[in-house]
């Protein structure tokens, strides 16, 4: 009969220490992970307002335009897209002789407890005017 050799054991030093290495890895993924989630719906509140912002200020330049028209343009726009994507949104149109200027501010909705990660855009456009005609 023959025998197998016999391995020799670690003497039970490192017996536990995958689920210690996993009890510490474990949160540490699971919070990048949220993280990323979190700069993701950040990035895809900034381009809603960036929309809406746009939107606003097209109805504001075009001749005819007025302020009430930008804030009308942009609210409804932030009401189709935003959803609860972007919290608190609130919206600035100004209106010159020369330009028009939709701002968008609000935050993104915190997926982690105590980051709130705001939102800015600023859309910015000549006034149409009619060559020899009135603005």
């Amino acid at each position: 009969m023959t025998t197998r050799p016999q391995r020799k054991r670690s003497g039970g030093r490192d017996r536990g220490s995958v689920t210690v290495e996993f009890a510490i890895a474990a949160p540490l993924v699971l919070f990048l992970l949220m993280l990323i989630v979190q700069f993701a719906l950040w990035a895809h509140a900034t381009h809603i307002a960036q929309a809406a912002a746009n939107a606003g200020v097209q109805a504001t330049r075009v001749r005819g335009g007025t302020v009430a028209a930008g804030e009308a343009q942009t609210q409804a726009v932030l009401d189709q897209l935003s959803g609860s994507t972007l919290a608190g949104p609130t919206v600035t149109v100004t209106r010159t002789p020369t330009a028009a200027t939709v701002t968008v501010d609000g935050a993104a909705t915190a997926v982690l407890p105590g980051l709130s990660l705001p939102v800015h855009a600023t859309v910015t456009a000549p006034r149409e005017t009619v060559p020899g005609g009135a603005p």
